[in-house]
């Protein structure tokens, strides 16, 4: 049996990796790259300071960071409604090692239905 006071600290400090992960990857990757230029999409280089150009890399840090967090959110909504349906049961304290496995399994299908939802959610917002 594990306990929601393992599964939530747990989760907790993933939420804050991933909520990190896009500042330290970003700033790293400006440390070890930066060269004085700094290269557009399509429109080719040009000199330009340290900030900009960190800037530039934690943007792109952070797209990629997008789907951890739709599935870190849909991981929170899945332990939420465990821990919400064990307060509400007559079920033990601890939570069997299968339903702990939901937990994960949940988010990756919430996430994939998030992911899948937001080009129609950034179509409308942006008509």
């Amino acid at each position: 049996m594990i306990r929601f006071r393992l599964v939530f600290p747990v989760m907790t400090v993933i939420t804050l990796l991933v909520l990190l992960a896009p500042l330290l990857l970003g700033l790293a990757s400006a440390v070890f790259t930066y060269h004085g230029t700094c290269y557009g999409f399509t429109d080719g280089s040009w000199d330009c300071p340290w900030q900009e150009y960190a800037s530039a890399q934690v943007f792109w840090a952070s797209l990629l960071d997008i789907p951890l967090s739709l599935y870190l959110i849909s991981c929170w909504l899945v332990a939420l409604g465990l821990w919400l349906h064990q307060r509400r049961t007559a079920a033990p304290e601890g939570l069997p090692f299968s339903l702990v496995a939901v937990i994960p399994l949940g988010g990756c299908l919430g996430g994939a239905c998030l992911i899948s939802i937001l080009p129609v959610f950034l179509r409308f917002l942006y008509l």
